[in-house]
């Protein structure tokens, strides 16, 4: 496995991506299923050109997605110093399945998921040209989406935000690293820790 992450390394060093393969090493599917309090039953390369990985969990998008509704509300109710009570919890959980079960993105994702019966709720993929550029320009388009929130993670990379707790941007030189987790029952909390393990692998 080291030898794997190395070349990893290596690919990020001469300014390649590396496969999708060897980026899955740099962090474990027994890390992710602790940090995220899942069962991750498949990490594979992403299905796009771009190097990365994908970590799934059996699920529906639907309630994958609502999963992560709930916890976005729980996370906003504790910064405001308050919390939500059970109740509440299940009230807005059967809400959002609801939305979620009969949306066209629901049954899309439905339809065209790589493997029926998973969902992936924490990837990554290592992007392509310069990174200060994209960065800007990342932040600049969620910046503008209300009620997206756009939010600088301090000690993560060269520089980080996160955008409306499903999108984590990353710049590590000159390459940017992009961590999605819309379908996630977790926080950005969550997230960083496992971003700073991949970043400071390549």
């Amino acid at each position: 496995m080291r030898a794997v992450v190395v070349t990893a390394a290596m690919a990020f060093a001469l300014g390649a991506p590396a496969k999708g393969a060897d980026l899955c090493a740099l962090v474990s599917k027994a890390e992710v299923s602790q940090a995220l309090r899942v069962a991750i039953v498949r990490a594979e390369a992403s299905d796009t050109e771009l190097g990365g990985c994908d970590f799934s969990i059996k699920s529906t998008p639907a309630a994958a997605s609502t999963g992560h509704a709930v916890d976005l509300a729980k996370s906003a109710a504790q910064a405001n110093g308050t919390q939500l009570d059970d109740a509440t919890q299940k009230l807005l959980a059967t809400f959002a399945n609801g939305v979620f079960q009969g949306s066209d993105s629901e049954k899309s994702a439905a339809a065209n998921a790589r493997h029926p019966g998973e969902v992936a709720v924490f990837s990554f993929v290592v992007l392509p040209g310069d990174a200060n550029d994209q960065m800007r320009a990342t932040r600049a388009a969620h910046a503008g989406i209300a009620p997206v929130a756009v939010t600088t993670i301090a000690n993560l990379g060269d520089e980080a935000f996160d955008s409306g707790g499903a999108m984590l941007s990353v710049r590590k030189g000159k390459r940017m690293i992009q961590f999605t987790y819309p379908s996630c029952a977790c926080t950005t909390k969550d997230i960083v820790p496992l971003a700073r393990k991949v970043v400071s692998g390549l």
